[in-house]
């Protein structure tokens, strides 16, 4: 509870404390004191009495003198409740008369052996009047010969020290108030805005808003720590164009290795129709040779000719379709790497624009036994970057082949194009392995792969993520679970201009 409370809170709630503890322990002592000092008041006023009354007995030995003493002594202080003269053996006077010649306690002529004066507070007696009864002995010659008691009401001493403490409560709460008003203000000035200021700072920063130097005019200690941290945004500062060149390098080198890749694809996918066209054109010139040695011998046949002409029409359909082939790839390859090297708005149709994606990826697709298909109404267009496009469907299907799947696996990739409102709508999905919450929610950050060892920089996501936020103005979504496959939502902008 307490740590949810703000710095300024808890040193209040602490000085509070300390204060109402160090009060408390005032009051204690104080009306300690002031009741050690009714007792010794009390005390001196017996001893006095004491004294007179054991003179006056010790001269005259007469009872009724004690007795008009006691009384006179009644009569002029109202808290005296009432006074006793005890003999060794019984009561010799009293203000109440019905106690003389009652017994004397033993037990109280042993204690007033010990003690010179025995002090007893009655604060639950019957009649609800707090009362303290004193015991001083009556000496002759140095000897005990009895005891005098005094029993007084002891009210407007309790009254007295009540209000004293009272007294002390107020005053103690008026300057703890006034004290935590003033430590209030000092700490608001001194300290909580101070660091409000840091703290606003700090913010800025983090949303990457322009850095103005903090300057404070408060304590030692807080102007060090705004110079500390204006020296610590400064080095950020530095450090973070450093990376964003750094970055932007890498980014450049990771898109011209995927050109690298491409170009590889185009040769690898063109030999095939070109080595086909090849070998069918060497095979016609083999057969053209045989067929016109033939003519000039005179040896040649109908069926010869018949066998010759067949040959020709079907080697030519052969060359013919191996070269219409060769030039699809070849437009494909070129549309592609046209559009990732220039960077540059377009109209073009996007379910169609992704086959011819796809088309460059065939070199790295063949060589597993996935599939991947393309699924969504015919002739969205839209005007876009298609480089972007090109560049994002080829990392999303190389994180697919890389981290979804296992050597031999047989998987089935999506690629669903939809229109929703103003918006174009890419739907990737893969059914291999998914992924762990943790790693999902770090897929697009710079330099995080989970396959390290193997060669992975961690761009690959992280470039996908800049292409659909920045080059394309939309919004990438990561959904995946652990052997539930992943999916990701691509929200893109249809940029009628």
């Amino acid at each position: 509870m307490l740590r949810k409370l703000s710095l300024q809170s808890r040193i209040l709630i602490l000085v509070t404390v300390v204060t109402s503890i160090m009060m408390s322990v005032i009051v204690t002592f104080d009306s300690y004191s002031l009741q050690k000092s009714v007792e010794e008041t009390y005390v001196s006023q017996l001893d006095g009495m004491t004294t007179a009354i054991n003179g006056r007995y010790e001269e005259s030995r007469d009872i009724e003198d004690v007795q008009l003493i006691f009384d006179y002594i009644q009569y002029k202080n109202p808290n005296v409740l009432e006074m006793t003269l005890y003999g060794l053996n019984e009561v010799l006077a009293s203000t109440e008369r019905e106690r003389i010649g009652g017994p004397t306690l033993s037990t109280m002529m042993n204690d007033l052996e010990l003690n010179e004066t025995i002090v007893s507070h009655l604060r639950n007696d019957k009649d609800g009047i707090p009362k303290v009864r004193l015991n001083a002995p009556l000496k002759e010659d140095g000897a005990t010969i009895g005891a005098i008691e005094l029993l007084l009401n002891t009210s407007d001493s309790k009254a007295l020290i009540r209000d004293r403490i009272q007294f002390i409560i107020i005053v103690g709460v008026s300057i703890t108030v006034l004290l935590l008003i003033t430590l209030w203000f000092i700490i608001r000035k001194m300290l909580i805005r101070p660091l409000l200021k840091i703290r606003e700072a700090a913010i800025a920063v983090k949303r990457g808003s322009a850095y103005k130097e903090i300057a404070l005019n408060s304590g030692q200690e807080i102007n060090e720590v705004a110079s500390a941290f204006n020296e610590m945004v400064g080095n950020l500062e530095g450090r973070y164009l450093e990376l964003q060149q750094a970055q932007k390098q890498l980014v450049e080198s990771e898109k011209m290795v995927a050109l690298g890749n491409l170009v590889a694809g185009v040769s690898h996918e063109i030999n095939t129709p070109i080595g086909i066209g090849v070998t069918a054109v060497s095979y016609m010139d083999e057969k053209s040779k045989e067929f016109q040695i033939l003519y000039q011998d005179n040896k040649m046949k109908r069926s010869d000719l018949d066998d010759y002409l067949r040959t020709i029409s079907e080697t030519t359909g052969m060359i013919q379709t191996n070269l219409l082939r060769a030039s699809e790839l070849i437009k494909s390859f070129k549309q592609v790497a046209v559009d990732r090297s220039l960077e540059t708005k377009r109209r073009f149709e996007v379910k169609e624009y992704i086959r011819e994606v796809l088309i460059s990826l065939q070199p790295n697709l063949k060589k597993t036994k996935h599939q991947v298909t393309v699924i969504g109404a015919d002739g969205v267009q839209i005007n876009s970057d298609p480089g972007a496009i090109s560049q994002i469907i080829t990392n999303l299907i190389m994180n697919s082949l890389i981290h979804a799947y296992d050597a031999e696996a047989e998987g089935k990739i999506s690629i669903a194009v939809s229109l929703r409102y103003s918006d174009l709508i890419i739907h990737y999905f893969d059914d291999g392995k998914g992924m762990p919450k943790d790693v999902a929610e770090q897929i697009f950050n710079p330099f995080f792969t989970t396959n390290r060892s193997g060669g992975g920089t961690g761009l690959g996501m992280h470039i996908v993520y800049n292409l659909v936020t920045q080059s394309l103005g939309g919004t990438i979504k990561c959904e995946s679970q652990v052997g539930e496959g992943t999916a990701f939502i691509i929200q893109i902008p249809m940029n009628e201009g």
